[in-house]
């Protein structure tokens, strides 16, 4: 017997479409869907079942309870029963509507699951459970993953016709554990010169630099200088800047272990920033005037004062200190030799520094203790919804929406 073909449409589209207000609005709807669905399957061979049930379905509206009913149709000697209005509203197994569940994981990226659970309350008037929004997170968290993973978003920003080098950025953080250790995050973003636009690369907890693929185009590296960051996101040396603000404060730090005193290091603080944001004055100027050759005549003098600077602190007994300062001074001027060739990226990491304070705001509270799928769920809607909008935005209508594109398709042999 031929199979009739059902049209499918979603809860939220269902509710959309017919402007749906209320709980018993929608719950009228649902039922009377279901009778044209039923009554259409009796037409080919099914015939309704004697047998129902009540299925509770919590929406944005509120929690809507309907009537159930079951068809059958006899297959080899043996009844087959289904019930066809969970399949054509996609909501066979759920409890709660994909909206539903979208808004729970949406308020638990920016605040605790104690306090998503409050607000869902307090606005939609639905008791939620914290542990249940957990759930929604580590289900969605998984979706987000995937999709971004299909969409091979490897790649650095764009180079625009200006001749821009794409940019990219990677920092790490730790959170508290359910483990003895904490959690190491690892975080790769491209940064747009043109717009300071982000897109996040990828993430990784409790896993090495070496699990984000790096973009495959040639691009500049901003970062703290971890080697490791260098060593796995870098695509060329010659393309590597520090970000100069870690330059100063790894410089001090290493100062401080020396054993060299705040006064003295207030001092060289003073110094080495003279030096580095100098040569910051000079490209801003000079790349608005056009005198590359001023640019290039202020890196070097940049590198000689730089090399004066690391020879006085191995001359004074600061050896540490003085070998940062000579071993990175190349690219502590990296941004400044890529001005001279027309090309703009930062100087600084700034950009990935504000995305690892929206990591730390939500997951490092001294009562948070993440497993490793939990916290790389948790960042994976996090990040994407901070760095990409029109990402996350797309994502969320394709969630809520599954049967977006009303088809027909065959209900009886899922």
């Amino acid at each position: 017997m031929e199979e009739e073909k059902i049209e499918q449409i979603d809860l939220a589209e269902l509710v959309e479409r017919e402007r749906i207000k209320t709980v018993d609005s929608l719950k009228a709807s649902i039922e009377s869907l279901q009778e044209r669905v039923v009554s259409r399957l009796e037409g080919v061979g099914w015939s309704r079942s004697t047998s129902t049930y009540t299925k509770e379905v919590v929406t944005m509206l509120g929690p809507v309870r309907f009537t159930v009913v079951k068809v059958r149709r006899r297959e080899g000697g043996r009844y087959r029963f289904t019930s066809p209005i969970l399949d054509v509203l996609s909501i066979r197994g759920r409890k709660y509507s994909r909206e539903v569940k979208m808004v729970c994981a949406d308020l638990a990226a920016t605040t605790s699951y104690g306090e998503a659970s409050k607000k869902v309350e307090r606005s939609l008037k639905l008791k939620v459970p914290k542990r249940t929004i957990h759930s929604f997170v580590q289900e969605i968290g998984a979706r987000i993953a995937k999709n971004h993973d299909k969409k091979k978003k490897h790649t650095a920003a764009s180079a625009c016709a200006t001749n821009e080098l794409p940019v990219v950025m990677g920092d790490g953080t730790k959170t508290h554990s359910i483990y003895p250790t904490n959690n190491d995050v690892r975080v790769a973003i491209s940064y747009s010169t043109n717009d300071g636009q982000t897109r996040l690369l990828g993430l990784a907890v409790n896993r090495g630099w070496d699990s984000i693929a790096k973009p495959s185009d040639l691009h500049a590296l901003v970062s703290d200088g971890e080697q490791s960051i260098v060593d796995n996101l870098a695509s060329d040396p010659d393309h590597t800047q520090l970000d100069l603000v870690h330059a100063e404060k790894d410089a001090m730090f290493k100062l401080w272990g020396e054993g060299m005193s705040k006064e003295q290091r207030d001092v060289v603080s003073t110094e080495i920033n003279g030096i580095l944001f100098t040569l910051v004055n000079s490209v801003e100027k000079h790349r608005q005037d056009g005198d590359m050759h001023a640019i290039e005549a202020r890196i070097e003098s940049t590198l000689v004062e730089l090399n004066k600077l690391a020879q006085s602190l191995s001359r004074r007994g600061y050896a540490k200190a003085s070998e940062f300062i000579s071993r990175n001074a190349n690219v502590m001027v990296t941004f400044a030799k890529l001005a001279v060739q027309g090309i703009d990226i930062p100087y600084t990491s700034n950009a990935i520094e504000r995305l690892m304070g929206t990591i730390a705001a939500r997951c490092k509270h001294h009562w948070m203790h993440w497993s490793t799928k939990g916290l790389e769920n948790m960042l994976w809607i996090l990040l994407v919804r901070y760095t990409d909008e029109q990402e996350y935005e797309s994502f969320w209508q394709a969630y809520i929406h599954p049967l977006s594109r009303v088809r027909a398709h065959s209900i009886i042999n899922r």
